[in-house]
């Protein structure tokens, strides 16, 4: 039995009316599912159910708005299937991109902030260490559980507007603090130069050897960057279903090997080696030939680290004429980059910038016509792009997709980090 609040008790009997009515009998059930003692509420809400799959999907949301639903918590929401800043160049067919508008539409009208990204940490509004939350989007779940120190479970879609919807969610997984303790030991070498792709690479590893596991990580002798971070959450959820690791000397709740594991012994050890890197970063390259006609970045979204390193790279130098290059990222990400002259950069290059959606929504009829060879920086849409743009991708480090861009052929050299390692932890 799941123990209501007088609240709950009152939504459940329809004094808030249909739609929390139906958004807390689907809390409660899922609570009672998962053997939760009671609800809590949360703070924040990043609902991820924003991607149109088909009228069902829409259909859903506009029931709610229609049966009067409203968020009761400050509720974002995830990068969604068009660019609603480029309509016209969406690539998709009318009738997918109007319902994919008015999904967006219900979820605004609902009271929740159109941020439109799959990176809602880097806003400022973003949760803090301790905070009960539930965040959808893979990447950003991990983000927030192991380097802000939050707490949320994953979750599938519509549970996240459930939750925005009612304020309430099961006091289950991640939330509680017996389960947040580490259990999977992973020993890595200490490399020199680790760049995003190094942690894509690591991230991807780490998720498919994880299983139902929390990872410790015990071997980084450098802080890692935002971005270096987003790569890792981006790959290490894709692989695998990790909600939560932690990365000692760097995560809040690892400031040592005992505090990550909770003094106890772990149930696995792995020791990764260069070898092993360098293997999983050949296999994240699924593209063959050397034919070039698209470089994408930006799954997660672009950050402004990002958008400052890619500036650098591009300065006064000209991609290929044949090889379109593209990058997506949230408005406010392309705001900052536009002030700063980090956008004209870009656009002298020959790239173009996109906003609201993200590269794990493309498909193939989106890709300029004639592609063949796709590259990316992305580990996430290395793993996903085959299936969207039924391509195979080729995988590489931001400086690798430039050079190729310039070049018009796929450049992938083996990675510094590869060549030079140090020493494993022991």
């Amino acid at each position: 039995m799941v123990e209501l609040s007088d609240v709950d008790r009152a939504m459940l009997a329809g004094s808030e009316g249909g739609a929390a009515r139906r958004a807390m009998r689907i809390i409660v059930r899922i609570a009672e599912i998962q053997g939760a003692p009671k609800l809590i509420d949360i703070s924040k809400v990043h609902v991820g159910g924003s991607i149109y799959t088909g009228r069902g999907s829409l259909q859903v949301i506009e029931q709610w708005l229609a049966d009067g639903a409203k968020v009761r918590v400050p509720t974002t929401v995830n990068a969604i299937s068009i660019d609603r800043s480029q309509p016209q160049v969406s690539g998709v067919d009318e009738e997918y991109a109007r319902n994919a508008d008015r999904l967006a539409a219900a979820l605004e009208a609902m009271g929740c902030q159109p941020i439109f990204s799959c990176t809602p940490y880097v806003f400022p509004d973003a949760p803090v260490f301790g905070q009960d939350i539930l965040w959808a989007e893979s990447n950003a779940i991990v983000y927030a559980n192991s380097v802000i120190g939050a707490r949320t479970n994953r979750h599938g879609d519509f549970m996240d507007v459930c939750a925005a919807i009612t304020g309430r969610v099961p006091y289950s997984g991640l939330h509680r603090s017996e389960n947040r303790v580490g259990n999977f030991l992973v020993k890595v070498p200490d490399v020199l130069d680790p760049d995003p792709s190094f942690y894509s690479v690591l991230g991807y590893l780490i998720g498919k050897e994880a299983g139902s596991h929390i990872p410790v990580i015990v071997g980084m002798r450098q802080a890692p960057s935002l971005e270096a971070l987003k790569a890792f959450c981006s790959t290490v959820a894709t692989a695998g279903a990790v909600g939560l690791f932690h990365m000692v000397g760097f995560t809040p709740e690892a400031p040592t090997l005992q505090a990550a594991l909770g003094g106890r012994e772990p149930d696995r050890t792995l020791i990764v080696t260069p070898e092993d890197l360098l293997h999983v970063w050949q296999d994240m390259s699924s593209g063959r030939g050397q034919e070039l006609d698209s470089v994408v970045i930006g799954s997660p979204h672009a950050t402004l680290g990002d958008f400052v390193e890619l500036a650098e790279q591009v300065r006064g130098r000209k991609k290929a004429a044949g090889v379109d290059f593209l990058v997506t990222t949230s408005r406010v990400v392309h705001g900052q980059a536009e002030k700063q002259g980090l956008l004209d950069v870009l656009t002298d290059f020959g790239a173009r910038v996109s906003t609201d959606t993200c590269l794990c929504m493309l498909n193939e009829q989106q890709l300029p016509s004639g592609t063949v060879g796709v590259m990316t920086n992305s580990g996430k849409f290395a793993h996903y792009g085959p299936g969207l743009i039924n391509r195979g991708v080729f995988f590489g480090s931001t400086q690798d997709c430039v050079e190729s861009a310039v070049l018009g052929r796929p450049v992938t050299a083996e990675p510094a980090w590869a060549r030079r390692p140090r020493s494993v932890a022991r």
